[in-house]
């Protein structure tokens, strides 16, 4: 292996979000989808080379960013990208922000399927528009949206806000249910609003990922998508995002909003960025390797808990764990007594549920799984 996912790092003196939540307590944080791996250090010398010029002031987008990326659609899914399409941002959270916010009106729905990413829950209040939770349907060993509900709930809703990969079920949806989505949507005069933040990140060999808008020139017409380096490439903290949207009429709307809320970006995440898009290394294959792995372990110790469930994980680096069987008021609060920080399934709309960072090292992963076990057995 070219890259190092065992050894582990202290991040405790470095004001990490991740690991300040249990400062000074012994619990292992697996909340917050940051990856306790090191930076690939291809983007860390990007940055370093970037840091030779002394001054770090207001930066515009780099021309070889735009050609980085959109060479990058057409490599990995034959997707031909204009580069006037490309609208870059902070994050994929601003970018989820601003397309609700552009598209209908007042008062008008805005429809999610759930579980999801707790910050999606917000949007549409923030944005002074009415959520409407379509609710994931669990069938045999994966979790699938429930097409007759979308097609009712999108009849009035300009948009529709999803991610793909999906958090937290861990799902990469495939080309047939892309289709069926962008068919409902189409047809019912909706946006998507494509969160695609995972796209990298994909544990099943057999699968690959597929951008929604990639799968036809109208259905892209019809698409905000959100694209960001920063989970594949653990680099949350120099953000960058980028929004692909080939409508003019909502880009330019899209554009005016951006340009208020974050009118640069910082030259460094620029760096990275452009690093992470014209990767060529093992960095991708190896990491998607590991986490398998991991999974995998994981997994297997759900088994064997004889009262935990979950689905495979297809994509992403978190597990959707089914505590329901605890007879505990929170699932959450029960499994940090035993030393895991895990996220409760509640602000996801999974009552019952817990989130599983797996993204760490070997070492910790075992201690995780002797915890899992522990925490389960006053129950059996």
């Amino acid at each position: 292996m070219n890259f190092d996912f065992d050894t582990v790092i202290d991040r405790r003196a470095w004001h990490s979000i991740k690991w300040d939540k249990y400062r000074d307590l012994d619990v292992l944080p697996l909340w917050i989808a940051d990856m306790d791996y090191p930076t690939p250090e291809f983007i860390i010398q990007a940055i370093r080379n970037r840091l030779e010029h002394p001054i770090l002031g207001c930066s515009s987008v780099p021309d070889d960013l735009n050609e980085t990326f959109v060479e990058w659609g057409a490599k990995r899914f034959n997707w031909q990208i204009n580069v006037d399409w490309l609208v870059w941002m902070h994050s994929v959270m601003t970018g989820v922000d601003i397309a609700v916010r552009v598209i209908g009106k007042r008062g008008d729905p805005c429809v999610i399927p759930v579980p999801t990413y707790p910050p999606f829950l917000a949007v549409p209040e923030r944005q002074d528009r009415v959520p409407v939770f379509s609710p994931l349907i669990q069938v045999d060993s994966r979790w699938e949206m429930d097409f007759d509900d979308i097609r009712r709930t999108t009849a009035t809703a300009p948009t529709f806000l999803f991610s793909n990969p999906q958090n937290p079920t861990g799902r990469v949806y495939n080309r047939q249910e892309l289709i069926e989505l962008a068919d409902t949507c189409m047809r019912n005069d909706t946006i998507l609003i494509s969160d695609d933040v995972h796209w990298g990140l994909v544990l099943e060999e057999e699968l690959a990922y597929t951008p929604i808008a990639s799968l036809d020139p109208e259905i892209a017409e019809k698409t905000i998508s959100l694209f960001s380096h920063t989970k594949t490439y653990n680099v949350a903290g120099a953000s960058a995002a980028v929004a692909v949207i080939p409508d003019p009429a909502i880009r330019q709307a899209f554009k005016s909003q951006a340009i208020r809320i974050h009118p640069t970006i910082s030259p460094l995440a620029f760096a990275g960025a452009t690093a992470a898009y014209g990767d060529e290394s093992s960095w991708l294959k190896e990491l998607n390797s590991y986490l398998r792995q991991n999974r995998d372990l994981l997994q297997q110790a759900i088994e064997n808990s004889q009262l935990l469930r979950t689905t495979n994980v297809e994509g992403t680096h978190l597990m959707w764990i089914d505590a329901t069987r605890l007879t505990v008021s929170s699932p959450q609060q029960h499994f940090e007594s035993f030393g895991l920080g895990l996220s409760d399934g509640v602000v996801f709309q999974g009552l019952g549920f817990v989130r599983l960072n797996f993204a760490i090292p070997r070492s910790p992963l075992d201690k995780c799984l002797e915890k899992l076990l522990e925490a389960c057995t006053p129950f059996i």
